[in-house]
C-alpha cells in the first residue's frame, strides 16, 4: 500500500511537471507557469529522495524529446537542469546570492551552448533575433495604429526602431541572465514556503527581507560605470553595460528587500503592498528608485542589520 502511494505521487508529479512545461504553447499562461515546470519534481525529490527526483527529471526530458520534438525537449531540459542544480546546491551553498547566481550561471552557459548549436554561429543568432524583434514590434505598431495612435507617432517609432532593436540586442545577455536568475529565485522561494522546516538547513538567512548584496559588488558598479565613459573599445563597453545591468538587478533585489522589511514591520495591508509592487514593476521611475534605495542601503543600513549582528557589548 505504501509503495502504491509512492508510485501514484510519482506519477502525479510527473504529469504536473509535464503540463506546466506544455503551458508554454499558451503564451499568457506559459510565461507564468512554464518556469515552475521543475517544482513538482523538486518537491517530490526533496520529500522522497533526490534519486527519485533526478530519475523523474531524466524520464520527463526523454519523453518530451521523443513525443514533443526537439524544441520542447530542450525547453524541458533547461528546467530539468535547473532542478538538478537545486538538488545539488541546496544545503551546500547556504548564501542565497551565491546559490541563485551560481545556478543561473550554469543555466546561462547551457542556454548559450544550445543557442549556438541551433543557429551555428552568433552572427546568425543575432540576425534571427533582430528579424524576429522587428517583426513583433511592427505588428504591435499596426495594432496601435488601429487603436488610434497618430501617424506621426507611428512614423517616429519606426524611424528609431533599428536603433532600439540594436540596443536591446546589445543588452540581451544581461536580460537573459536576469530572467534566468528570477526563475531560479522563484523556484527557491516556493521550496522555502513548501518546506519551511528546512530553511535553516538550506539558507543562512532567516528571512529574505534581511538580504543584503555583498559590499564588494559596489566596486564592480564603479568599474563598469568608469568603462562606459571610455571612448572606443565598443566590445568592452558592451560587456560593461551588460554587467552593469546585472549588478543593477542585484541592487534592485536589495531595494525590494528593504521595502518588504518596512512593509512587514509596519503591518502594511496586502492590497497596498500589491499596488506598490505593481508600480515598481511597470513604472520605470519607481524601478530606478528601488535600485537607488538598494544601493544607498549599503551606507544607510536602513534596516539596522549591521547593528543587529553585533554582540551586545559592541552594540552598546
Amino acid at each position: 500500500m505504501q509503495r502504491f502511494g509512492l508510485i501514484s505521487r510519482f506519477a502525479l508529479a510527473l504529469v504536473l511537471s509535464a503540463l506546466l512545461c506544455l503551458s508554454v504553447v499558451i503564451p499568457p499562461a506559459g510565461v507564468a507557469l512554464a518556469p515552475l515546470s521543475a517544482q513538482p519534481v523538486l518537491s517530490f525529490g526533496l520529500r522522497h529522495g533526490i534519486a527519485w527526483g533526478a530519475g523523474m527529471l531524466a524520464l520527463v526530458t526523454s519523453l518530451f524529446a521523443v513525443f514533443f520534438g526537439q524544441a520542447l525537449g530542450m525547453l524541458y531540459g533547461f528546467f530539468a537542469l535547473l532542478g538538478g542544480m537545486l538538488f545539488a546546491f541546496l544545503g551546500r551553498i547556504r548564501a542565497i546570492e551565491y546559490l541563485v547566481l551560481g545556478t543561473s550561471a550554469v543555466l546561462f552557459v547551457a542556454m548559450g551552448s544550445v543557442l549556438y548549436y541551433l543557429f551555428g554561429s552568433w552572427s546568425a543568432m543575432v540576425a534571427d533575433f533582430q528579424a524576429s524583434a522587428a517583426k513583433h514590434v511592427t505588428a504591435a505598431l499596426a495594432v496601435q495604429e488601429k487603436m488610434g495612435w497618430s501617424r506621426e507617432s507611428i512614423d517616429a517609432v519606426k524611424e528609431r526602431l533599428p536603433e532600439a532593436i540594436d540596443a536591446m540586442l546589445r543588452m540581451l545577455p544581461a536580460l537573459l541572465f536576469i530572467t534566468t536568475a528570477v526563475i531560479v529565485l522563484i523556484n527557491v522561494v516556493l521550496l522555502l514556503r513548501r518546506f519551511p522546516e528546512r530553511r535553516p538547513e538550506w539558507l543562512s538567512l532567516e528571512t529574505l527581507r534581511d538580504w543584503k548584496a555583498p559590499e564588494y559588488l559596489v566596486w564592480g558598479l564603479i568599474a563598469c560605470g568608469f568603462v562606459m565613459f571610455i571612448p572606443g573599445l565598443e566590445s568592452l563597453r558592451a560587456a560593461a553595460a551588460n554587467l552593469l545591468l546585472v549588478i543593477g538587478g542585484c541592487y534592485f533585489a536589495q531595494g525590494l528587500a528593504v521595502i518588504a522589511f518596512f512593509f512587514h514591520k509596519n503591518n502594511v495591508p496586502r492590497f497596498l503592498r500589491a499596488v506598490t509592487y505593481v508600480l515598481i514593476m511597470f513604472q520605470q521611475i519607481f524601478t530606478l528608485l528601488v535600485v537607488g534605495l538598494g544601493l544607498f542601503d549599503l551606507w544607510g543600513d536602513f534596516r539596522r542589520l549591521s547593528k543587529d549582528n553585533l554582540k551586545p557589548s559592541q552594540a552598546a
